[in-house]
């Protein structure tokens, strides 16, 4: 994956890269599962899926050191040692705002009615979190054609951009919704649903983080 970046070899920094990135995609795609478990409004799995991602996001935290541990001991890179650092980093930024937005959500339960706001309106929350999932993935192809491509793991890259754009619409559609029912919804549910939209956005924003970094890496190495 990354052997076209440095010349010597990664003596197992790769899999822990890859295993952080896994880790990442699969904490963010667990927002799909939060919002279909919202939806239907059982609460009580909306509670055990934010757990669950917190634990996964404790558990990327680990193998993030490992790389750091392994950046810092070995005579691995090339001039891109401090930028395999910030790539790592960036992925770790990713599963804390998914963490922090499944924790806003599950932090008190809605009511049922509450919750429908989400899912109404010209666009609804389901589209954006199938569009942050997304670009999350678009990150994972990026990472993962490098080595084979660096023309295409660019042009995945700027694709990350332009759906970060996109997403930036639909989370002003939903505010603009939640606003237009703010009557109908406790003031604190108005707060917590409103801050789990901007937490969710903030995933897109690291996903355009990330993309910033693996953009630096390829011009770099030449794309």
């Amino acid at each position: 994956m990354w052997r076209r970046l440095s010349s010597f070899p990664l003596r197992g920094i790769e899999a822990n890269l890859r295993e952080h990135m896994n880790l990442v995609v699969v904490s963010v795609e667990l927002q799909e599962n939060l919002i279909e478990a919202c939806e239907n409004y059982n609460w009580d799995l909306v509670v055990s899926i934010a757990e669950r991602i917190a634990r996964l996001e404790r558990e990327d935290d680990d193998v993030k050191r490992k790389v750091e541990k392994s950046l810092i001991t070995g005579v691995i890179f090339v001039g891109l040692k401090e930028d395999f650092y910030k790539l790592a980093e960036s992925l770790d930024q990713i599963a804390d705002k998914s963490k922090d937005a499944s924790r806003a959500l599950a932090s008190r339960r809605l009511e049922k009615e509450e919750c429908a706001i989400l899912f109404q309106g010209k666009r609804s929350i389901k589209e954006m979190v199938t569009g942050t999932v997304e670009i999350v993935k678009l990150i994972q192809m990026s990472v993962a054609i490098m080595n084979k491509s660096m023309k295409e793991a660019l042009g995945l890259a700027h694709e990350v951009e332009k759906l970060e754009e996109q997403l930036d619409d639909i989370k002003l559609e939903i505010l603009r919704n939640l606003t237009a029912n703010e009557k109908k919804l406790n003031p604190i549910s108005y707060l917590q649903m409103r801050d789990f939209v901007f937490l969710l956005d903030m995933i897109a924003d690291e996903a355009e983080a990330t993309s910033d970094v693996l953009t630096e890496m390829i011009m770099k190495a030449g794309a």
